[in-house]
């Protein structure tokens, strides 16, 4: 008697799952778009717009995060009331008052309770000064990623306008000058960490104040 085959059961790949889920079909997408991108730039763009709600900064890596914590200011040019440290500042509408946190960029220690003067402190202080007084005490805000820390700092990202009506990018150009260390673990938009980490590497590479001594 002839034994019967025992028939393998195949199991269907459920497509309409697939479709319907974001996070599945993001990948195959993101691929598709690396690809086509290399043809058709229109096709890139719009396929990018349709991934940004997915994937924030794929379209703009300098597009700033949303903010999962809102903080007391708003974005916009503040008067600096007083400059605490190279990377922390105080500013104020006249009435209120708020400490500002220069985010991505972290300058040595020069106040900290309990904590002595670190190298290069005193010259980061001096030079956040010096560049806050020649934009005339004022400051625009502007917010990527969560916009307060655990200490109640306001995290902002910190542009001054100079006297010959240029604009510059006061985190990363302590980061540029040596006085500042990139923090990149927090959370704000690809592009002003490539900045971050760009300005580190030249500054390294250049052995600027904090990298003098250290391996380039």
């Amino acid at each position: 008697m002839a034994r019967k085959t025992k028939k393998t059961r195949k199991t269907k790949l459920s497509w309409s799952k697939i479709l319907r889920s974001r996070r599945n079909i993001a990948p195959f997408v993101a691929v598709i778009l690396i690809l086509i991108g290399l043809v058709n730039s229109d096709v890139r763009n719009t396929v990018a717009g349709v991934l940004e709600p997915i994937f924030p900064g794929i379209s703009d890596p300098y597009k700033p995060l949303p903010s999962k914590v809102k903080g007391p200011l708003t974005e916009g040019v503040w008067m600096v009331v007083r400059v605490v440290d190279g990377d922390t500042l105080i500013v104020g509408d006249g009435t209120d008052e708020y400490r500002v946190r220069l985010i991505g960029a972290d300058t040595p220690e020069v106040v900290k309770p309990n904590t002595p003067v670190e190298p290069f402190g005193p010259e980061a202080s001096e030079f956040t000064k010096r560049k806050i007084a020649a934009a005339n005490h004022r400051v625009r805000i502007a917010f990527d990623g969560d916009q307060v820390d655990r200490y109640d700092r306001c995290l902002a990202m910190v542009y001054l306008t100079m006297p010959d009506g240029t604009e510059v990018w006061l985190n990363e150009l302590l980061i540029r000058e040596g006085l500042a260390r990139a923090q990149l673990q927090y959370r704000f938009s690809k592009g002003a960490k490539t900045a971050f980490r760009q300005a580190e590497e030249e500054a390294k590479n250049a052995k600027r104040n904090l990298w003098r001594s250290q391996p380039s």
